[in-house]
């Protein structure tokens, strides 16, 4: 964890660095914490494959989505300029 006044100082290349790292090591958290909150729904609530690997996969998705949007408001503090919609 590096203090603030410490992130200032550096050149962009390395804030983006500790930035994608950051994105990688919560997206990773959040996939297997998700997986296994989902498993252990299923494995708990229901009976079939099917519904128990449905549960797998949802608390997979919610994962993955929490963290794509807590990861893109980290970019976006940045300041890097967005790209125009493809039409």
């Amino acid at each position: 964890a590096t203090s603030p006044s410490a992130m200032a100082t550096r050149p962009p290349e390395l804030s983006m660095d500790a930035k994608w790292e950051a994105a990688i090591d919560l997206t990773l958290r959040r996939l297997v914490y998700g997986s296994l909150a989902g498993g252990a729904v299923g494995l708990m609530l229901f009976r079939g494959a099917g519904t128990r690997s449905a549960s797998l996969a949802f608390g997979a998705g919610a994962a993955l989505g929490s963290a794509y949007t807590d990861c893109s408001r980290q970019f976006e503090s940045l300041g890097l300029p967005k790209l125009p919609p493809k039409l």
